[in-house]
Formats: C-alpha cells, sequence, structure tokens
C-alpha cells in the first residue's frame, strides 16, 4: 500500500471503470483539497475527501485475502479519536474483513445502501402539483425539512437547525434544488443533486410524514431526472435499500436497482454496548 494522487493509474484502470458510477462519491472526493488516497494501484483505493466524512474502500471484484489484510492495515490509517469513523464498500468485502475477524468493525452499525441508476424514465401515477424551484422566502419549511430529514436518516448523523439553516443555505446557492408544490402551494417534496464527471447524484429526497403515499416524490424524481437526461448527465442515487417506500418511488420513476454497498463503522477502541 502507499498514498497515491488524484492522477493514480488506478482511477483509469478497466476494472475501477466498470464501477465508477456505483462509486460516484470517491470521483467526487477527488476534488476535494484534504482528500486521503491510499492504493496498491491495483486491487483497491481507499479515499476520504476530509476528516469527519466517510471513507469509501473501492475493490477489484474477487480479492484475495492478503488484499484484504492490507486494506485492514489501510483502515487503521484511517480511524481518528472519534467514536466511530463511516466507511463504505462492496458486500463482498465487508463480509471478508467479518471472515477475518476484523476486530475493529462496530457490526451493528452494518447498514446497506442501494445503488440505483436511470437510463430512461417511467411516468408515474400523476399527482395534483408541479415541481418548483425554491427562494429564500421557503426557509423556514425547508430548514425544518432538512433537520426531520437528517433525523430520520439510518446512515447519517442527526444535524441541528442551525446546520441545517447552513445546508439549506448551501442548497439554495447551488441552484441544483428543486422542491414539489401542491395545488395549495404546500411544499411537499424536496429533492437536490450535485453532479461530477458527466454523473449527477440525486439526493435529498424528502417527504414530511403527512403527504407521504400521495406520489409527490415519484413525481418530482421523474421530473428532475428528466431534466438530468437531457442535459446528459447519467443520472443515480444511493438509497437504504430495505426501505420499501422510497426505493418504490425511484422504481415507478424508471430507475434500476443496481445491488447494494455497505456501510459500516470502525472504531480505534471497541465501544462500549
Amino acid at each position: 500500500m502507499k498514498l497515491i494522487d488524484k492522477n493514480s493509474k488506478i482511477f483509469k484502470s478497466k476494472e475501477f471503470i466498470k464501477d465508477i458510477y456505483k462509486f460516484y462519491l470517491i470521483p467526487l472526493n477527488l476534488q476535494s483539497e484534504e482528500v486521503v488516497l491510499y492504493s496498491d494501484e491495483e486491487n483497491y483505493v481507499v479515499c476520504r475527501g476530509k476528516v469527519g466524512l466517510p471513507t469509501w474502500i473501492w475493490t477489484k471484484d474477487n480479492i484475495a485475502i492478503d488484499t484484504v489484510r492490507e486494506i485492514e492495515e489501510v483502515i487503521n490509517l484511517y480511524l481518528t479519536d472519534t467514536e466511530k469513523d463511516k466507511f463504505t464498500c462492496k458486500k463482498e468485502l465487508y463480509d471478508l474483513l467479518v471472515q477475518d475477524n476484523f476486530t475493529k468493525i462496530n457490526r451493528k452499525d452494518y447498514f446497506e445502501m442501494g445503488f440505483l441508476y436511470c437510463n430512461k424514465t417511467k411516468k408515474p401515477k400523476d399527482c395534483e402539483g408541479k415541481m418548483d424551484i425554491p427562494t429564500i422566502k421557503d426557509k423556514p419549511i425547508l430548514v425544518k425539512y432538512l433537520y426531520d430529514d437528517y433525523a430520520e436518516l439510518n446512515d447519517c448523523e442527526a444535524i441541528s437547525m442551525k446546520d441545517a439553516e447552513i445546508k439549506f443555505q448551501s442548497l439554495i446557492d447551488s441552484k441544483k434544488y428543486y422542491v414539489w408544490r401542491n395545488d395549495n402551494n404546500k411544499i411537499v417534496c424536496t429533492i437536490n443533486y450535485n453532479e461530477v464527471n458527466g454523473s449527477a447524484k440525486v439526493g435529498g429526497v424528502y417527504t414530511p410524514p403527512e403527504e407521504r403515499g400521495k406520489g409527490y416524490a415519484a413525481n418530482l424524481v421523474y421530473s428532475l431526472t428528466n431534466i438530468l437526461l437531457e442535459k446528459g448527465l447519467e443520472p443515480l442515487l444511493y438509497t437504504d435499500y430495505n426501505y420499501i417506500p422510497s426505493n418504490k418511488a425511484y422504481l415507478n420513476a424508471g430507475y434500476i436497482d443496481a445491488g447494494i454497498l455497505i456501510n459500516f463503522s470502525c472504531s480505534k477502541e471497541k465501544v462500549r454496548k
């Protein structure tokens, strides 16, 4: 293993390019000035955009146990003094880490994250309302939605209201933030995206509990995805693989289920139960 830079040959390898959409966050993290990369430049890449963000581990298929143990050494290099550090990888690697009795893993934090992509949309069942671009006037309701969304997510830490306000401003400034307004002009669903290397990662799909099951999410995803496809971008997204309602909304809009990645955490010291 060794430290590598953004121009490493591994990023041009046939094996990495095959998985590049599924590991979209690695090319995105390469844009960070604080990115830290380790690799043997053949079998794996371990990438963290900056301290505090999840570390992504890409591996070739059918990796050898010697490679797994080298990756274990690299994981140790990424561990901080916080209670837990988050990682994302293929299920194959996670299972091999467990089989090898890698003691740093907190097994209770296992989380299956679905990967979906779309090359052609499918019209979902119609619902009332339309997609719109939010403005600063929508700040109170959208800050609350951001706060509530993070509180519900299984793979993310809850955020403060102040953090939600900062997140809202960032999304407004990005001009990649959309909402669905019902016929009473109430915002009933949100969505955003970011893009890199011709791909667009869709995220932030949130519908408040009282408005769920009415088709708002599927129609908002469908409307935004059409815009992205018209721009020549490759739409993709990550989701809680076991949360059927949100996955159904994506499938109803034309997204294709391409399998799972595993989110998990590791700690320098054994976490008390």
